[in-house]
């Protein structure tokens, strides 16, 4: 019988062990990335405030609902007091009343002291009316083109704007500074990060999106599609990879991830 030199039975075996512990651990473990925002804008009351952000759960069965609720009691562990989702929350086709159920009941378990926040994906809006009611009852505010306040104990506030997923045209006139006042500290959250080339041109501070799961290869994504960007002005996009099991050699290591984020004054 022919044997294998050492050296490839000794590779084998390294592959296989990282392939094991990519599976095992990495896969099954949360990553939370921080980030510290420091902007001249953010509200005296607002210094310490703690914003965090998931996207694209694409849920489909038992195990990414598991995941979901690990996410969930990782936030609350994180203090959060702004929760925002950025979309995609079920597979297409995957809502089911026994999983809608228990996504409402995790994620009403999040227990933000200021706002629960979501916009919709291109996969949501296959199935909005069902997947706005899941959100709704579960004490999230979903923004449909529209923009909302948040205070925290004083007259000055934050504003966070919602547009729908650049899959319908949505309407962008909510961007400009409109109702609010031109130095207030403001939050774009859309599906898609390919509007931040645009999003310069006003007077946004972050925009939060989803969308790419780390693919420069998905539709719209082939400039921004994982992590922050900073822009020169003072724009900061970010990017979250996606709170899913990814496949693939290229995505061997990778893990669901949440981003979270502090508000300093400088």
């Amino acid at each position: 019988m022919k044997k294998f030199p050492i050296y490839i039975t000794l590779i084998v075996i390294i592959l296989i062990s990282i392939g094991t512990y990519s599976f095992y651990t990495l896969k099954h473990t949360i990553k939370v990335e921080e980030t510290v925002i420091s902007h001249a804008t953010i509200p005296e009351s607002f210094n310490g405030i703690r914003l965090v952000q998931w996207s694209d759960t694409k849920i489909k069965n038992k195990g990414d609902l598991a995941l979901l609720k690990q996410a969930v009691r990782e936030i609350n562990e994180l203090e959060a007091d702004i929760v925002i989702f950025t979309g995609d929350l079920f597979e297409k086709g995957a809502v089911t009343s026994d999983l809608s159920k228990q996504v409402k009941e995790a994620l009403s378990k999040l227990e933000p002291s200021l706002a629960k926040v979501a916009v919709l994906g291109d996969v949501d809006l296959k199935q909005q009316e069902a997947i706005t009611q899941i959100l709704t009852d579960a004490s999230f505010k979903v923004l449909r083109n529209e923009a909302i306040e948040i205070y925290n104990g004083s007259s000055e506030g934050i504003r966070l704007i919602g547009i729908d997923s650049l899959s319908t045209s949505p309407d962008l006139s909510h961007l400009n500074s409109e109702g609010s006042q031109s130095e207030n500290f403001q939050l774009l959250l859309i599906h898609e990060p390919t509007l931040a080339a645009k999003v310069t041109d006003y007077p946004i501070h972050i925009q939060l999106s989803g969308h790419c799961q780390q693919s420069s290869m998905t539709n719209g994504c082939s400039q921004f599609y994982n992590g922050v960007y900073p822009f020169a002005d003072q724009l900061i996009l970010n990017v979250n990879q996606g709170l899913t099991y990814k496949k693939g050699l290229t995505h061997l290591l990778s893990r669901p991830t949440i981003n979270s984020f502090l508000l300093i004054k400088p």
